[in-house]
């Protein structure tokens, strides 16, 4: 058995609003996410739109679709860089963009089978959530991709805002980075 950890941060919302405050930082820091650490090493990997398709359809017509729920390619990736982002603003949103973490213990076979879908690029459809949370069959979001491998959540939908609000209720550890070695 190996204890792998689950991160989930609330993102600074101005997700399609180009007059948000924090429209300039990365879609997923806006948009919140989840992620998985312990499973590839030294890295955070969660599910989201391939780059692929955001560079054919450009960040904009890529959340529109989502919003409009036409699904798209997804596949587990590195996604450190927002979590670090997410710590960085915690203080200036108010720890709206607090990350929590918990951990899980999964067997080898789910283990090698997260490291498959990350190594081989495997992918899924990928959607943003219906208002009550839920899904169409066969598609996820970085919340519900993670229970394709038994991992659960703190609450039954693909919701973030809902995740959080568990989570804080229930007292969930808080997470933060490793501090950065020097290579000097």
């Amino acid at each position: 058995m190996t204890i792998i950890k689950v991160l989930i941060f609330r993102g600074t919302g101005g997700v399609s609003n180009k007059a948000h405050r924090y429209y300039g930082e990365l879609a997923l820091v806006r948009a919140g996410h989840v992620g998985l650490s312990g499973v590839i090493e030294g890295k955070i990997i969660g599910f989201h739109p391939t780059p692929e398709i955001g560079e054919a359809l450009g960040e904009e017509q890529l959340i529109k679709s989502l919003g409009d729920h036409i699904a798209q390619p997804g596949r587990l990736q590195d996604d450190t860089v927002y979590f670090e982002r997410a710590y960085e603003l915690i203080e200036e949103t108010e720890g709206r963009t607090r990350v929590y973490e918990y951990a899980v213990e999964i067997s080898e076979e789910t283990l090698l089978e997260i490291q498959s879908w990350y190594t081989e690029g495997q992918e899924a459809p990928y959607n943003f959530p219906y208002e009550d949370g839920l899904f169409a069959e066969g598609e996820y979001n970085c919340a519900v991709f993670i229970n394709v491998f038994g991992i659960p959540l703190p609450a039954g939908n693909g919701l973030l805002s809902h995740l959080i609000i568990e989570m804080e209720r229930e007292g969930y550890k808080q997470w933060k980075p490793k501090p950065k070695q020097d290579d000097s």
